[in-house]
């Protein structure tokens, strides 16, 4: 996985553990906020959470934190937040779990004939809760003129403007984020009389000039994750995941075999591929050993560095890739005689070769970067069988050293971005010989 899930193990807020539980059971390592992790996450700010410097600090460069406020401050350049309240749909089914758990509480409290209820606000958390509140006796205030022919329209005499008669609710709900309501100048109030905030700070009330206390003033703030953990945290992931599906990189299977020569080629191939896509690594049985060129272990650790993904070497492994929804391809680079033999003949019996078989099975390209000492000699039918095969691209290739060497061929390593950006248009690149 590219990204770890980063939490608050402290949270009191029961969607966190539901939340973390989703992104395990997808593959996903968990972290509380204070381990050290030095991968990128994706990390879950719960309603009202305190956010100071030091934790903008402590976030992973290239990480994503999701939250509810709008904006934040001291954001570092090299982190991405994003507010789940800019998502429409997240909005309208938060909304509902809220109205939902509010319905329960004011159930516990008002069981009399008499159910009269004020919502001060008219947008979207004020729909859901006339929703569940169709049985009650419903007005609204309303601060926003637009809005005010709309709404005498539907509740006549019981939609109010700017101010409203307030000790005639024993139930005076608030939804706007904004202290626009003044108690200093309700001339009087029901003992009895509940008000609920369901808005985030500043909230909806200025109580300068009044004495709070003689209020029956109640916040209630994250109430889908009281009474609903479970669906919020639902709410929660699915609107993750769609800002990923919408915002994230294509994805690629970057396939290496064993063309050890070509290692110390790829890595500066790679650094500037993973600023285009998101790639999961694949590395063959023979490119998974050590060799005379690099230090495979030094190797491995730079492509788990540059790919942000730990790398595959299991047919059980690569035949998983298929269920990876936005995997663009695959690209064998460097790719063996051996491995391009085996492609040409249907032959599986590595990593690499499931990973591109699970691919191509799902019309999904495949590019070619070889690297082979037998081009034009045994393997030359086998390139020529994958070039007449669809959905097989090749890097451009030529002779690299026609005197000594007049049977290999090797890709022009630097044509490798372009020839994949091709492929995925379903064009060849050209062309596909190199000339001298």
């Amino acid at each position: 996985m590219e990204y770890v899930f980063r939490f608050n193990q402290s949270s009191t807020d029961g969607r966190v553990v539901e939340l973390k539980q989703l992104f395990i059971n997808q593959g996903y390592k968990a972290f509380d906020f204070s381990e050290k992790c030095d991968q990128k996450g994706i990390y879950y700010l719960e309603p009202r959470i305190s956010l100071t410097q030091d934790f903008w600090q402590n976030v992973v460069k290239g990480s994503i934190v999701f939250g509810y406020q709008l904006l934040v401050d001291n954001l570092p350049t090299d982190v991405t937040y994003v507010s789940l309240n800019e998502d429409n749909q997240f909005i309208i089914e938060n909304n509902q779990l809220t109205a939902k758990a509010f319905r329960q509480i004011v159930d516990q409290i008002y069981h009399n004939r008499n159910k009269k209820i004020l919502f001060c606000g008219a947008g979207k958390l004020t729909s859901a809760l006339i929703n569940v509140f169709q049985d009650w006796t419903i007005s609204i205030l309303n601060f926003n003129w637009h809005k005010k022919d709309e709404l005498i329209s539907k509740y006549g005499k019981r939609a109010y403007f700017k101010t409203a008669p307030f000790a005639s609710f024993p139930v005076i709900v608030n939804t706007i984020p904004s202290p626009l309501i003044k108690p200093v100048e309700w001339q009087q109030h029901r003992t009895k009389q509940t008000i609920y905030d369901l808005a985030s700070a500043p909230y909806g009330f200025d109580w300068n000039g009044v004495d709070r206390q003689k209020f029956k003033y109640q916040i209630l703030p994250g109430l889908p994750g009281k009474y609903y953990p479970k669906a919020a945290a639902i709410i929660v992931y699915e609107c993750i995941q769609r800002y990923l599906e919408k915002n994230t990189k294509p994805a690629l299977v970057l396939c290496i075999t064993g063309s050890a020569c070509s290692f110390s080629k790829l890595l500066p191939i790679l650094e500037t591929i993973v600023q285009h896509y998101k790639i999961y690594p694949v590395v063959s049985p023979n490119a998974n050993v050590p060799n005379r060129f690099v230090d495979n272990l030094t190797f491995q650790s730079e492509i788990r560095r540059l790919t942000g993904n730990d790398i595959i070497t299991t047919i059980a492994g690569a035949e998983r890739l298929s269920s990876i929804s936005n995997l663009c391809g695959s690209v064998v680079f460097p790719a063996t005689g051996n491995t391009i033999a085996k492609l040409a003949n249907g032959i599986t019996d590595t990593c690499v070769l499931m990973a591109v078989k699970a691919l191509l099975r799902n019309n999904k390209p495949c590019v070619i970067g070889l690297a082979t000492n037998d081009a034009l000699s045994g393997n030359a039918k086998n390139i020529g069988e994958l070039l007449n095969r669809r959905n097989y691209y090749f890097v451009p290739f030529g002779q690299d050293n026609s005197e000594a060497k007049p049977y290999s061929c090797i890709c022009d390593f630097n044509q490798v971005l372009p020839t994949i950006d091709s492929a995925l248009k379903g064009q060849q690149i050209q062309p596909l010989l190199l000339g001298k």
